[in-house]
């Protein structure tokens, strides 16, 4: 009777208890103790986000019991140890509201639409030619009226720049798809709501929410633990340790973070913080990781200056001749609709002297250089998230791996590593191994791995060194020394993995890191190029990576190098060929105005040319995977100006006989054709350069093995004769005869066998 009396006693409280709650949750803290801390950031609960971040974050039991334990806890989120939050909508939402959702920050999928105006507003100079050729175009309806050939060029011009444009937008909006494939809602987690267990989505996981845990769960927030029963916590994938923490009903009041897996036992916790709070600190602009990407828009700007400038310099001497020698020196009377058709005609030649300047293919075909790897480099388990992260690995001299990445556990190494180590280390990039065992566990992990030549080289001065000592070093030249010596480090915890990325970047090496751990997460961000694994890997890593590795291997990592410098080398290529066009181009049409007041490469011309480059250039360059020879190549240093990156000798030459060959044509075509015409163009085989190497080697195995290379020569070819032969009005062209068309593919094959010496000569000095 006794005991039935008290077991009825303990169900009315708990019952009313329970109806407290589902009335008004934090009624029961006036029966408490708990210190009043609302403040205008707590909204409508009794303690903020930020409080809640320093809460989680700091696991003494002090902390906690500033708020009044995790009872008081309970109250100020409104919410209930057993039976968790209401599970009413709008308390989800104005959690999510308030606390934040559990997603890290990523780039949202741009719209169609967004890319347009992105390809429009990064190049301004696109929508300028618009403009012109538009203005252009209604001022000879104007003088002229609606017969063809006074109003079409400028038509032409506006719609070859609108396709320029429009090809750009489809390239970011398919990367701005690719690149935001995310998982997380798939992933599905059982949640305590209104007393019931229900299955909720990762992502709306809430603070305040009640969860339990069972073997083999992953913990997926930041939050305390509330219950315990012969619970064991696996925590490697926060921190690296390989522990197995245990816990028992006692320790209530124990930290949980993500991605720590339970091993044993159950449990429940309360959720503290989630995703966009917990990671708000690693939330930095790091800025643009890459030189390429900064000596691009230098070629862009540059170039573009000389030729606005040319441009100018062209109406200015143009409009100051016809007006000395019509109106002062032969007092000519015009009248306004003359004035306003010579204007025109002196507008439109500086108009396609400033269209031969800009590179209007340079920005599109690294876009299609770097879209077409990305899309190769997951069939290599490389996953880019950010795409000019395969560029900036071009130049990365240095990659910190975990243990973890270069063998299958303990005392084993994965097959094939040591070979792969020794070909990173033997072309320039240093291997550094962070492991938190101690420091005979990595000697002989670095021995096996080939990191460390021999026991002799592991006693030299900083070769194998203790992350303890290292983390204790107060001077920054010396941890800057003692850095780039470094080849293994043992008891290297994430933060001391951090200071080492970030003694390397201040000494002005270029560091690639790995990491997998919630930890981790900083020195992914600092580094230039973050590596994250998929397998292991939580998902605060991943998010923080610019690649992640899909199956966890250090081959990959290795293939991910060789891919950033074979879309580093044909990005130069490309640069080299696109100067060699625009300077060509801009001379002739300077040299040409202003000695003979025409030019002979019109607006559409050279946006053909450009459009043609861009569009399949690149595609013939990224036809192969990369070679380990490219990891043999030499790579201009970080920072390195732009006369570095040109081969000016081969600029200079090329350029020469472009322009002596199209001046000469321009000037005394017709004595040697005996019927030139303005309107005939010369298309210089260009792209044969990029593979002249193979070429020369084994011409038939070249061949039978470029197939698509082959196919864009061809299409080149065909759409060139199309365009001379058929579509002569829209381009200023006239059709050519027998022997002009064997004079121009002379000149071509002439310049590509001028090429092909030079680069003998230059394989001849390089050996």
């Amino acid at each position: 009777m006794c005991f039935s009396s008290i077991f009825a006693y303990l169900m009315l409280v708990e019952k009313g208890r329970r109806a407290c709650f589902k009335r008004s949750p934090c009624t029961c803290c006036c029966t408490m103790n708990i210190p009043d801390i609302r403040t205008s950031t707590t909204g409508d609960f009794g303690i903020g986000r930020e409080e809640l971040v320093a809460l989680t974050k700091n696991d003494d039991v002090g902390g906690l019991e500033q708020y009044g334990g995790i009872q008081g806890l309970e109250c100020l989120l409104k919410t209930n140890l057993e039976d968790g939050i209401n599970g009413e909508d709008a308390d989800v939402v104005k959690r999510k509201s308030f606390f934040g959702a559990n997603t890290y920050p990523a780039e949202k999928s741009k719209s169609f639409l967004t890319c347009l105006w992105e390809a429009c507003h990064q190049d301004i100079s696109l929508i300028i030619f618009i403009v012109v050729a538009v203005a252009s175009s209604v001022m000879g309806l104007v003088t002229k009226g609606t017969r063809f050939g006074y109003w079409e060029e400028g038509g032409n011009v506006a719609v070859v720049v609108m396709v320029n444009i429009i090809v750009k937008a489809i390239c970011k909006y398919s990367q701005s798809l690719i690149h935001n494939v995310k998982e997380e809602g798939r992933n599905m987690k059982v949640v305590v709501r209104g007393g019931k267990q229900v299955e909720v989505s990762i992502c709306d996981i809430v603070v305040g929410d009640v969860i339990p845990l069972n073997i083999g769960d992953q913990v997926p927030a930041y939050g305390i633990l509330i219950t315990a029963q012969s619970l064991s916590i696996d925590t490697s994938r926060v921190n690296g340790d390989n522990n197995i923490v245990s816990f028992h009903a006692s320790s209530g009041a124990s930290r949980l973070k993500p991605g720590s897996e339970i091993a044993d036992g159950s449990g429940t916790m309360l959720v503290t913080s989630v995703g966009i709070c917990t990671k708000s600190e690693l939330s930095q602009d790091i800025g643009n990781k890459t030189t390429l990407e900064e000596v691009l828009n230098e070629v862009a700007t540059s170039i573009g200056n000389v030729g606005l400038a040319a441009a100018f310099i062209v109406m200015m001497v143009l409009l100051l001749r016809w007006f000395m020698y019509l109106v002062l020196i032969f007092g000519v009377k015009t009248k306004p609709r003359d004035v306003i058709e010579e204007v025109n005609q002196i507008i439109i030649i500086a108009f396609n002297i400033a269209v031969a300047a800009v590179p209007q293919g340079l920005p599109l075909a690294v876009t299609l250089t770097i879209f077409s790897a990305t899309k190769r480099m997951v069939a290599d388990n490389a996953f880019v998230r950010r795409p000019f992260a395969c560029v900036t690995m071009a130049v990365v001299k240095n990659i910190l791996c975990d243990k973890t990445v270069l063998t299958l556990n303990e005392d084993r190494c994965q097959p094939g590593v040591k070979e792969w180590v020794q070909l990173c280390q033997r072309d320039g990039v240093k291997v550094r191994m962070v492991t938190r065992d101690n420091l005979q566990t990595a000697k002989a992990i670095g021995l096996e791995c080939g990191i460390l030549d021999s026991d002799a080289d592991a006693t030299m001065p900083n070769h194998l060194f203790d992350g303890r000592e290292f983390g204790e070093l107060t001077d920054d030249r010396q941890r800057q020394e003692c850095a780039k010596r470094i080849k293994v480090m043992a008891w290297c915890s994430p933060d001391v993995k951090l200071l080492f990325v970030q003694a390397l970047k201040q000494s002005g090496e270029m560091v690639a890191v790995t990491g997998y751990v919630t930890e981790d997460a900083h020195a992914l961000q600092q580094a230039d190029i973050g590596l994250a694994m998929d397998i292991r890997g939580t998902e605060v890593a991943k998010e923080s990576s610019d690649i992640i590795i899909l199956d966890d291997s250090f081959a990959t990592c290795v293939k991910a190098f060789k891919w950033g410098r074979s879309v580093h080398a044909n990005i130069i290529k490309f640069m080299q060929l696109q100067l060699t066009v625009n300077v060509v181009a801009l001379t002739t049409n300077f040299m040409a105005a202003v000695f003979y007041g025409h030019v002979p490469l019109n607006a559409v011309q050279v946006l053909w040319v450009n459009l043609i480059i861009v569009a399949l250039v690149p595609l013939s360059l990224v036809t192969k995977p990369p070679a380990d020879e490219l990891m043999l190549g030499h790579l201009v240093k970080p920072g390195q100006p732009l006369k570095r990156y040109v081969k000016w000798k081969r600029l200079v030459f090329q350029g020469m006989y472009q322009i002596v060959a199209i001046l000469i044509i321009n000037f005394q075509g017709r004595s040697l054709l005996k019927s030139y015409n303005r309107g005939h163009a010369i298309k210089i085989i260009h792209q044969v350069e990029a593979r002249k190497k193979g070429i020369l080697s084994k011409p038939k195995k070249w061949i039978t093995s470029n197939y698509l290379f082959m196919g864009i020569a061809g299409t080149i070819l065909v759409s060139q004769f199309i365009v001379i032969e058929f579509l002569g009005k829209a381009f200023s062209t006239v059709a050519l005869n027998q022997k002009e068309w064997q004079f121009s593919l002379t000149l071509g094959f002439a310049e590509m066998l001028f090429a092909i010496i030079l680069f003998v000569k230059y394989l001849t000095h390089r050996n």
